[in-house]
Order: structure tokens, then sequence, then C-alpha cells
């Protein structure tokens, strides 16, 4: 039993009566808005896991050709269909990685909206809040912080897929440079 007397299975049924009344706490609130806050490293492992395999694929496919190389057609399309796809996954990461901080007015929880404070204002402003409006403010982040979450995850996608259809050119890039110059290809100095 917990401190209040109350066994686990009272207090869930509690919390769920709750929801239902739409009577929740702000200590819900928060405990939603932290919830939501665990998706966003591993959005950003991803982001730095396919930034280093894409980096990677340029470096190998650069140290593969020499200046000679783009003269000749069936290593020239390839490696512009190659930097092509890569370009467009290395955009899509950085727009992930750099969503936009838009949105969040006169929020006293979104940090883009504290940093237009001062110290002392901000400070005042959350002294003076009221429970309600507190609650507010948290359900219009939680809300944010899910937009943001939906976009992040969106142009992840669209990298990935960009990344894995660059494997064909950057695949038929070293083949084509293989045979040009019968040699294994490159990957390190």
């Amino acid at each position: 039993m917990d401190q209040s007397g109350q066994g686990g299975h009272l207090q869930i049924k509690f919390l769920v009566g709750n929801m239902k009344a739409g009577k929740l706490t702000s200590e819900e609130y928060e405990r939603q808005l932290d919830r939501l806050h665990q998706f966003f490293p591993r959005v950003d492992t991803k982001v730095t896991a396919l930034f280093a395999i894409s980096s990677a694929q340029i470096a190998v496919a650069a140290l593969n050709l020499s200046a000679d190389d783009l003269k000749l057609w069936w290593i020239t399309l390839p490696l512009v269909a190659f930097l092509l796809a890569i370009a467009w996954a290395m955009l899509n990461l950085y727009r992930c990685a750099y969503p936009s901080l838009e949105g969040g007015n006169a929020s006293l929880i979104y940090f883009s909206e504290i940093a237009k404070l001062r110290e002392s204002d901000y400070v005042s402003k959350l002294e003076a809040v009221s429970e309600d409006d507190w609650k507010k403010d948290l359900a219009g982040q939680i809300w944010r912080n899910s937009e943001i979450l939906k976009c992040k995850y969106g142009y992840l996608k669209a990298a990935t897929i960009a990344a894995t259809l660059s494997l064909i050119p950057w695949a038929t890039l070293l083949i084509s440079t293989s045979l040009t110059h019968w040699r294994v290809p490159v990957v390190g100095s």
C-alpha cells in the first residue's frame, strides 16, 4: 500500500476516473509532456546514425573518383543520381535536427518564449501564474511538441528513403570506377 493507504489498483481507478471527467492535475499534464519528450532522443539518435552513414558514402565515393572519371558518362550519371539522392537525405536530416521553433506564444514553459523575457520578468510571471493557466500552457506545449515530433519523424522518413535510394547509384558508381581503373573500391586512405 502507498502512503495514502490505497492500493495500486485504487490509485489507477482514481486517475482513470479523473481523466474521464476531464479533471487532470498539473502533474498528469507534466507526465504527459515528459512522456512525449522521451521520443525526441530516439529520433535524434537515428538522425546522427544516418548522417554518419551518408557522410561515409560521400567519402568513399570521393576516394574512388578522379577528375578524368567525370568525362565518362557511365561514371558521371550514377554520380549525379547519387549526389541528388544524398543531398535530399542531408537536407531532410538538417530539417529534422533543426525543426521550426515557431509557436508557444507567451508560454512560460517553451524555451524559445522564455528566452524572450528578462529573468526577473520570467520569475514574476511564473510566480503569478494560476493553476488553470499553467495547465493550459502545459496542454499547449504537449500539442506543440507533438507537432514538432511529427515533423521530425516525417523528415527522418524522407531522409531514410533518400539514403536508401542513394545506395543503388552509389554502388553503381563504385562498380563503374572499379571496372574503369581495374581496382577494388577504395574505402580508406
